[in-house]
């Protein structure tokens, strides 16, 4: 050991020391979403220390070997701190979420071993050269100490977790609940016929209760419609309250009895309530289950449905210069929606002086029957062709409904206001759209009237360079260069729907492909963009999903001219070198080496190529290129094994940390289907693999809005039904999550038999 700071090292230190101060800094300023935070304090001081070491260090000066020492000691200390807050959060968060919160300690877990790696080697090479740590009885009895706290403190986290009881627990066993109330829920036959115009059961204001939800007092609320005028109706909430369940609900069914109009009713009993305490700021913001939980302050509740309602589970923006990364709740955002419509003008940020509510959920339909909802889904049955078939139908007319007079399609739409924009609309997800429609639509003549509307909308968007056409959006907008991917997928629908609308769009037809082959490279790949004062392609990385949707559409129009030859396309024998060379190069040098072992892209589009090219472009390095992708992303659809809580199944995601996006679900159907029909032309086994896919196709079955779950859903401009959000804690309905799902059930449910039609392509004779 250095006995003096002359022979202690010095610019090695100086740079280590540097460098974490930076990241420290960086942390501290970054990370919290509020100033002064304990964690940014704590932070800060770390960094400080650290960048005083460095600066001594690389000075030379004689106090550096006593800047290191003690820069090690607040280390050591703040990486402690980090460790307590870290274990104790994920302690709580894993009692709290169970098998889901497995995963985000996990994460947790990962990222102390990020800070430990960050901190702890430089700390202990630190202390050694200044002199070592005694190991006395003094410092043996401070850890034991130390460590019986520690886990007092983790029993403590573990505990907190757990909500009161707020309800007898015999009135929650098997379907106590549910014949209870049952029993005193009015026959819709007695009640009288609302107006015509009425609208959902949607109400955004809290619900004022008498005494907070709490232990020893039952407390239901219940949401149907009123008459306010003769002719006019609303929907209202009512908090009854009693010290027994059959009390709360004798006076809930005088209320209903006394006041409700014919239709359906939405039903919260809570049973059990917790009071929010600070963890740590991540796990602040998953202290409210999405579809689950509720949440008051004092005497004004939000149930589970309404704080979906209100959006309140993508508020939480842990980091600011990253504004996409959205999760969870923000304190101060869910006051603003306890006090709608009277909006103070400061909340407090704090989850402190919330309550969260356990809720069991069900909504009476118009018919009188009780379903028991979860997380605003009632638990589907397991997936048959009725249930499959009937959800492919229903995304089928929620699409069909979803088209302006311009021939766009709606873009984003609100399920409980109705309020619909077009802002972020793109010219691929209009072509994607009109390809599902094409492709699995029923009512074969909406939908050849939907989809010419909606390809003369993309082909009036269609710019010229010399015999090339591309799309552009907005249309008229002068560009200097011009994307692949747009183009080529627009060329995919425009070929695809040909079958249903004719041959009025052969010149786009024509354009468009040319455009694709001028695109391609010498290696069979495609460049990213062309450049319109030149004419020639800028060479560039391979765009994610172009490369695919190129392949696709030129082998649709490689079958099209072996078929008929048609004079204002490009031939057949261009079009079949191009894709050849194409699936040549995905399959030996687009995704090749190291990485391929492990992980794939999102490469659903390769797959779809191969497919439509089974009756007349074999490829077996392109196939088995797909078939290699997707055995890969079964690895991504949660099962039962994985710990997850049965609405869960069948969602795809990287592990349990997160709720599962539905379009990754969706996309894996799309992908795992075209999977299906590679194999079997392969003549190989293929039943793993529909056991997964089904898997997958049940949870989008469960996600979908259906008449139940669609209780608080607007009727204007057009039903909600049939659609899909982005996820179980998210309201937003996207075309493009509409349509992948479609694609992944429709697809996906004729190739297990469960959907009428066949996705595989006939071989040209």
């Amino acid at each position: 050991m250095a006995q003096d700071s002359t022979a202690l090292p010095r610019f090695a230190p100086a740079l280590l020391s540097g460098l974490v101060a930076a990241v420290l800094g960086w942390g501290a300023t970054v990370l919290p979403w509020r100033e002064f935070t304990p964690f940014a304090i704590t932070t800060t001081i770390t960094a400080v220390a650290h960048g005083g070491h460095a600066a001594l260090a690389l000075l030379g000066h004689s106090r550096r070997g006593l800047a290191w020492r003690v820069q090690s000691l607040t280390a050591l200390a703040y990486l402690g701190y980090i460790t307590w807050h870290i274990f104790s959060a994920s302690t709580y968060i894993a009692a709290l979420y169970g098998g889901l919160g497995k995963g985000v300690a996990a994460g947790l877990a990962a990222a102390w071993a990020v800070v430990a790696f960050l901190l702890l080697p430089l700390a202990v090479w630190g202390l050694a050269v200044t002199g070592g740590m005694r190991w006395n009885r003094r410092a043996q009895g401070g850890t034991a100490v130390a460590l019986l706290l520690a886990g007092v403190g983790l029993w403590r986290a573990a505990a907190s977790a757990e909500a009161e009881a707020a309800i007898d627990p015999a009135s929650l066993e098997g379907d106590a609940l549910s014949k209870a109330l049952a029993s005193v829920l009015p026959d819709p036959a007695g009640l009288p016929e609302p107006p015509a115009d009425a609208p959902s059961l949607l109400v955004r204001q809290a619900i004022e209760c008498e005494a907070p939800p709490g232990p020893g007092l039952v407390t239901v609320v219940a949401t149907s419609l009123v008459e306010v005028a003769p002719t006019r109706a609303e929907a209202r909430s009512r908090c009854v309250q009693g010290a027994t369940l059959p009390q709360a609900l004798a006076a809930l069914e005088a209320q209903l009895k006394a006041q409700a109009l014919r239709g359906p009713i939405e039903i919260d009993v809570v049973t059990g309530t917790q009071d929010l305490e600070h963890v740590v700021p991540v796990v602040d913001a998953m202290l409210l289950r999405p579809g689950l939980d509720g949440v008051c302050e004092g005497t004004r509740c939000l149930m589970p449905w309404q704080l979906l309602a209100h959006d309140q589970f993508n508020e939480f923006m842990p980091i600011k210069v990253i504004p996409d990364l959205r999760f969870g709740f923000d304190p101060a955002q869910l006051r603003k929606a306890l006090s709608w419509p009277s909006v103070p003008e400061r909340f407090d940020p704090r989850v402190e002086g919330l309550r969260r509510l356990e809720v069991r959920s069900f909504v009476q339909d118009a018919g009188g029957q009780l379903h028991a909802l979860h997380r605003m889904r009632e638990p589907a049955p397991p997936l048959d062709a009725a249930s499959l078939q009937a959800a492919v139908d229903a995304a089928e007319r929620y699409i069909l409904s979803a088209q302006g007079f311009d021939g766009r399609f709606e873009y984003k739409a609100n399920p409980f206001t109705g309020q619909v924009s077009y802002q972020g609309f793109a010219l691929a997800r209009q072509a994607g759209t009109t390809l599902v429609i094409c492709e699995l639509a029923r009512d074969h003549q909406r939908a050849r009237e939907v989809a010419r509307k909606a390809l003369a909308m993309l082909v009036r968007s269609m710019q010229t360079h010399e015999d090339l056409g591309f799309v552009v959006y907005p249309i008229g907008k002068k560009v200097e260069r011009v994307g692949l991917g747009s183009t080529a997928l627009t060329s995919i629908a425009l070929l695809s729907c040909r079958e249903r609308v004719g041959d009025e769009f052969d010149e786009a037809i024509g354009r468009m492909t040319r455009f694709l082959l001028h695109m391609r490279r010498e290696d069979g790949g495609f460049h990213p963009e062309l450049d319109l004062t030149t004419g020639e392609p800028i060479p560039g990385p391979d765009p994610l999903y172009a490369v695919g949707q190129a392949v696709f559409a030129l082998s649709l129009l490689e079958r099209l001219q072996t078929e008929q030859a048609l004079p204002g396309l490009p031939p057949a024998e261009l079009t079949r070198e191009v894709v050849d060379a194409a699936m040549t190069y995905t399959a030996n040098d687009y995704w090749s080496g190291f990485a391929a072992d492990f992980f794939f892209m999102e490469e659903n589009w390769h797959c779809l190529a191969a497919r439509a090219s089974l009756g007349h472009h074999r490829h077996d390095g392109y196939e088995r290129f797909c078939i290699d992708y997707t055995r890969y992303k079964t690895r991504l659809i949660l099962a039962e094994s994985d710990g997850v809580t049965p609405e869960l199944v069948g969602g795809y995601g990287f592990g349990n940390v997160l709720i599962p996006h539905n379009t990754g679900s969706s996309g894996f159907g799309e992908a795992m289907s075209a999977a299906l029909a590679l194999e079997r032309a392969r003549g190989e086994d293929t039943t793993a693999h529909e056991e997964v896919l089904r898997r997958a196709l049940h949870f989008l079955v469960q996600q979908q809005w259906d008449e139940v779950s669609c209780f608080a859903c607007a009727t204007k401009p057009h039903p909600m039904v049939g659609a899909f959000s982005e996820h179980m804690g998210s309201p937003e309905i996207r075309i493009d999550f509409v349509q992948h799902a479609m694609a992944g059930m429709g697809h996906g449910g004729r190739m297990l038999g469960l959907v009428e039609g066949s996705s595989i392509p006939e071989p040209l004779q």
